[in-house]
Protein backbone atom coordinates (compact mmCIF):
# COMPACT_ATOMS: atom_id res chain seq x y z
CA UNK A 1 0.00 0.00 0.00
CA UNK A 2 1.18 3.50 -0.64
CA UNK A 3 -0.41 7.01 0.53
CA UNK A 4 -0.67 10.53 -1.62
CA UNK A 5 -0.76 13.19 0.68
CA UNK A 6 -2.31 15.92 -1.31
CA UNK A 7 -5.31 18.61 -0.29
CA UNK A 8 -6.00 19.03 -4.20
CA UNK A 9 -6.91 17.90 -7.55
CA UNK A 10 -7.27 14.40 -5.26
CA UNK A 11 -9.73 13.18 -8.08
CA UNK A 12 -7.51 13.78 -10.59
CA UNK A 13 -4.78 11.45 -8.88
CA UNK A 14 -7.08 8.83 -8.70
CA UNK A 15 -8.08 8.48 -12.24
CA UNK A 16 -4.80 9.07 -13.33
CA UNK A 17 -3.42 6.42 -11.26
CA UNK A 18 -6.01 4.07 -11.78
CA UNK A 19 -5.42 4.00 -15.65
CA UNK A 20 -1.58 3.75 -14.75
CA UNK A 21 0.58 0.55 -15.09
CA UNK A 22 4.13 0.95 -15.76
CA UNK A 23 6.71 -1.75 -15.13
CA UNK A 24 4.36 -4.37 -14.37
CA UNK A 25 2.82 -1.84 -11.30
CA UNK A 26 -0.52 -0.27 -11.38
CA UNK A 27 -2.41 1.10 -9.00
CA UNK A 28 -5.67 0.80 -7.27
CA UNK A 29 -7.43 3.55 -5.25
CA UNK A 30 -8.59 1.76 -1.62
CA UNK A 31 -9.72 5.48 0.17
CA UNK A 32 -8.85 8.30 1.98
CA UNK A 33 -8.28 9.88 5.53
CA UNK A 34 -7.91 13.21 4.99
CA UNK A 35 -5.49 14.51 2.67
CA UNK A 36 -3.93 11.06 2.18
CA UNK A 37 -5.24 8.93 -0.70
CA UNK A 38 -4.35 5.07 -0.14
CA UNK A 39 -3.43 2.78 -3.49
CA UNK A 40 -3.18 -0.61 -3.66
CA UNK A 41 -0.06 -1.55 -5.74
CA UNK A 42 0.57 -4.86 -7.76
CA UNK A 43 4.80 -5.37 -6.69
CA UNK A 44 5.96 -5.84 -3.21
CA UNK A 45 9.13 -2.99 -3.96
CA UNK A 46 6.98 -0.23 -2.52
CA UNK A 47 10.01 2.41 -3.19
CA UNK A 48 9.92 1.95 -6.52
CA UNK A 49 5.88 1.93 -6.92
CA UNK A 50 6.53 5.67 -4.47
CA UNK A 51 8.91 6.45 -7.68
CA UNK A 52 6.24 5.61 -10.16
CA UNK A 53 3.61 7.50 -9.04
CA UNK A 54 5.45 10.51 -8.25
CA UNK A 55 6.94 10.13 -11.70
CA UNK A 56 3.28 9.96 -13.45
CA UNK A 57 2.14 12.51 -11.40
CA UNK A 58 4.74 14.94 -12.10
CA UNK A 59 4.56 14.47 -15.86
CA UNK A 60 1.23 15.99 -15.88
CA UNK A 61 0.87 19.45 -16.36
CA UNK A 62 -1.04 20.20 -13.66
CA UNK A 63 1.31 17.53 -11.29
CA UNK A 64 4.31 19.50 -12.00
CA UNK A 65 2.96 22.32 -10.17
CA UNK A 66 1.52 20.95 -7.24
CA UNK A 67 2.50 20.13 -3.65
CA UNK A 68 1.94 16.72 -2.81
CA UNK A 69 3.94 13.80 -1.24
CA UNK A 70 4.12 9.75 -1.87
CA UNK A 71 4.91 7.69 1.33
CA UNK A 72 4.72 3.94 1.97
CA UNK A 73 3.36 4.80 5.68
Amino acid sequence: MIYISCGLNQEFIIDLLEKTTEEGVSFKYEGKTGIKLAFHVTTEDLDKACAIAKKTIKATPIGSVMYFQVTTK
